[in-house]
C-alpha cells in the first residue's frame, strides 16, 4: 500500500469542511492551527457525515455507504452501514481500531483513525502489512462528548510527531447520529481483531472483506448509546471475509469460532457485560466483540463457511423497540 492513509483521510476531512453546511458539521481552527471538525458535540451531524467519518476512521482507502435493505420479511429493515475494503488488516487494525485511549487533563476520548500510524508506528500490524507512513500530517477521530482544546491537540500532535497545524481532529459522541454510524461500521474490524488477537490467525491472508450492520437508534444517554452500538454488531452485524489460506489449512474451525455467538458470554447485552467488568471497557471479555453472522470464503478450495446468526429478539430488546402494528 503506497498511499498514505493520513493523506487519504485528510482529503476526506477537507471535503467535509468544504461541505460543512450540507453535512451539518462545524469546522473550526484552534489557536495552534489544529483543525477541528465537530460532527456531533454541538453540531447536528448527518447521515452523509457519518459515512465520511467512518471512512476517515478506516484510513480513507475503503468504501463506506449507507443503505436500507429491501427485505420485506421480519428482519426489521433499518438503515445500515456497508463497508468494503481490499486492505482488510491494514484499514481495520491499522487505522479503524479504537486503540488510542486519551486521558489528559480531565479530557477523555477514544481515538481511531490513521494518526495511529504515527503514534504506534512500531505496531506489528504495519510490519506484516508492509505499510510505512511517511507523511507529516495526522488525522484522528475521537469518540468524545467534548471538543478538545489546544492542550489536547498539542498532546496528540506531539505523540504523533507532527506540527499542531498539520493535525486534523474529527469528534463525535457515542450519543450522536455520526457516533452511531461510525460504531456500526466496525463489524469487519471486530472480526479481524478477534482473528488476530485471540485466534492467532495471520490476518494478511484476508484478501478482501465486506460487512453490513444496522445503524443504532440515537440515544442521548451516553451509557445506553454505548450499549446499543455494540449490541448492533454483536446481534446484528454481518461480515464476509475472502481468505487465501496456506495449502491444506482448514478454515472451518476459524469460521466456527468467529461470530459473537461462539463466545461463552453470548446472550448478555453489552451493558450487562460492561457492568460485570466494573464499567472498564478494557476488562470485558474480548471474544464477545465480533459480528453476529460470518461468511468465510476459502479462495483456494472455493468452500464457503456460514456461521452465526442475526439475533433479532435481542437486537429489538437492546434497541428498545416498541412495535406498533395495526391490522385492518
Amino acid at each position: 500500500m503506497s498511499e498514505s492513509m493520513n493523506i487519504a483521510a485528510k482529503k476526506i476531512a477537507d471535503k467535509m469542511v468544504q461541505d460543512a453546511e450540507k453535512l451539518k458539521v462545524i469546522p473550526s481552527t484552534l489557536s495552534n492551527g489544529t483543525s477541528i471538525i465537530d460532527c456531533g458535540v454541538n453540531a447536528k451531524g448527518s447521515i452523509k457525515g457519518g459515512e465520511l467519518f467512518t471512512k476517515v476512521c478506516l484510513g480513507g482507502i475503503c468504501d463506506v455507504g449507507i443503505s436500507i435493505p429491501g427485505d420485506l420479511s421480519d428482519i426489521m429493515a433499518m438503515p445500515a452501514v456497508k463497508v468494503k475494503t481490499d486492505f482488510p488488516a491494514l484499514t481495520t487494525l491499522g487505522s479503524q481500531k479504537a486503540g488510542w485511549k486519551i486521558d489528559v487533563n480531565g479530557y477523555y476520548a477514544i481515538g481511531s483513525g490513521p494518526a495511529q500510524t504515527h503514534k504506534f508506528k512500531d505496531n506489528n500490524i504495519y510490519k506484516i502489512t508492509n505499510y510505512i507512513e511517511d507523511s507529516d500530517i495526522a488525522v484522528i477521530t475521537l469518540e468524545a462528548d467534548k471538543l478538545p482544546d489546544e492542550d489536547i491537540a498539542n498532546y496528540i500532535a506531539d505523540e504523533c510527531g507532527v506540527k499542531p497545524e498539520n493535525l486534523t481532529i474529527l469528534v463525535a459522541p457515542t450519543s450522536s447520529l455520526v457516533g452511531s454510524i461510525q460504531i456500526s461500521g466496525r463489524a469487519l474490524e471486530t472480526g479481524i481483531y478477534k482473528m488476530y488477537e485471540i485466534m492467532n490467525f495471520d490476518v494478511t491472508k484476508i484478501t478482501y472483506a465486506a460487512g453490513i450492520t444496522p445503524i443504532t437508534p440515537v440515544d442521548p444517554d451516553n451509557l445506553k448509546a454505548m450499549g446499543k452500538t455494540n449490541d448492533a454488531i454483536m446481534f446484528g452485524g454481518r461480515a464476509y471475509y475472502y481468505i487465501e489460506p496456506d495449502e491444506g489449512e482448514d478454515l472451518e474451525e476459524l469460521a466456527a469460532n468467529l461470530p459473537s455467538s461462539a463466545s461463552d458470554n453470548y446472550g448478555q447485552s453489552f451493558i450487562e457485560l460492561f457492568k460485570e467488568a466494573n464499567q472498564d471497557f478494557y476488562k470485558m471479555p474480548k471474544d464477545i466483540f465480533a459480528p453476529a453472522q460470518v461468511i468465510v470464503n476459502d479462495m483456494i478450495t472455493g468452500q464457503m463457511f456460514h456461521t452465526g446468526f442475526i439475533d433479532l429478539k435481542r437486537l429489538k430488546k437492546s434497541f428498545e423497540v416498541k412495535e406498533i402494528i395495526y391490522e385492518k
